[in-house]
């Protein structure tokens, strides 16, 4: 694996706690004080990662593609606005080779606006600010723009609005979905976390989920059918292994970890809202990897619920009263994620890293 995956986790973990260690007090809109990590090492350690990943030369499966990715006239620009065809990402590219005429342009401001709106939001909502940068290499969120850079972004915009759900602000966080959707479509499926995430995080929300998961599994045909629809073009199911490849084992395991953490190891009584928000978050991650585990098309529900992932895992531990337990946790799901970090490095094509400055 290229040194500087190295180096940056290096980075990660010297800048992730000088922010948390060094905490500044901030005013809530409602008039109570919280404590947030560090601004200046904040931005320093988002500066990094959005550098790291926008200045990477042939980098990813998807990079040739979005380097030669181009736009000629804005009429197209407007007319896949109009027409609802993903035209955020078409303004995106128009107005980065406008400023600058060079693929490379595409694939940093892509990374910037990707990894900045990843940054900013765990730096908002991060009860555990340090856990959640790991995390957010960890599990694959970073890199992952390295190769879906679309559905990743519209991923990062997904995650920027998440609390409107908690806040139950259905018609602002509609219109989040609408911004999303036109960087990827794929982002619509996100409404179904406005109904699921709010409930009471009991045995009954766990049968749900896995009774959702399991309709789901044995139904791709209908639901092939739905998105060939919504496309205008059927899917082709038979001919394309995208569509019926099966998930790697270690990804669903993987993603069950924290459902595994909440059954055995957490209270189940007295959750704060939040608590509750990010628990639910954590179950439904891990049932929609079971519903697509046997199609890496429809696994990709993945990369937008993950995300809740790399925040609530921080509210998660908070529900774990044993202390020596906890930092036992800490340590061996963090090894865990470590390794799977690594693996997945390598297993996306990724392991080796070159810079565009050469």
């Amino acid at each position: 694996m290229s040194p500087v995956y190295w180096m940056l986790l290096l980075v990660v973990l010297a800048l992730g706690i000088l922010a948390q260690r060094n905490p500044i007090a901030v005013t809530r809109p409602n008039g109570n004080y919280t404590l947030r990590p560090d601004t200046g090492a904040v931005i320093i350690l988002t500066v990094i990662l959005a550098a790291v990943s926008g200045l990477r030369y042939w980098v990813g499966t998807d990079y040739g593609a979005y380097y030669k990715w181009n736009i000629a006239e804005w009429s197209v620009v407007w007319e896949r606005i109009l027409h609802y065809r993903e035209g955020g990402f078409s303004l995106l590219v128009k107005l980065a080779r406008t400023v600058w005429d060079d693929g490379q342009s595409v694939i940093f401001i892509s990374a910037a606006v990707t990894v900045g709106l990843y940054c900013r939001t765990i730096y908002k909502y991060s009860p555990m600010y340090l856990l959640s940068m790991l995390l957010y290499l960890f599990m694959g969120e970073w890199q992952g723009g390295f190769n879906g850079v679309r559905q990743y972004m519209a991923a990062a915009i997904v995650f920027a609005g998440h609390r409107l759900i908690l806040e139950r602000k259905l018609w602002q966080y509609c219109l989040v979905l609408i911004v999303a959707g036109m960087f990827h479509s794929s982002a619509l499926v996100m409404i179904l976390p406005y109904f699921l995430f709010t409930r009471k995080a009991d045995i009954s929300q766990i049968i749900l989920l896995a009774a959702g998961a399991l309709i789901a599994r044995f139904s791709y045909g209908f639901i092939f059918d739905l998105i060939g629809g919504y496309k205008g073009a059927m899917l082709n199911v038979t001919g394309d292994p995208y569509l019926n490849s099966g998930v790697n084992i270690l990804r669903i395991l993987v993603a069950f970890v924290p459902v595994f953490i909440y059954v055995f190891l957490c209270k189940k009584d007295g959750l704060t809202k939040e608590q509750t928000f990010y628990v639910n978050a954590a179950l439904f991650n891990a049932f929609s990897m079971l519903a697509g585990m046997g199609s890496t098309y429809l696994a990709r529900i993945g990369i937008y619920t993950n995300a809740a992932i790399i925040i609530g895992y921080g509210y998660l531990l908070q529900l774990i009263d044993d202390e020596k337990t906890r930092k036992v946790t800490v340590y061996l799901t963090g090894i865990m994620f470590l390794l799977y970090w690594l693996y997945s490095l390598r297993a996306a094509g990724i392991g080796s890293y070159r810079w565009v400055l050469g």
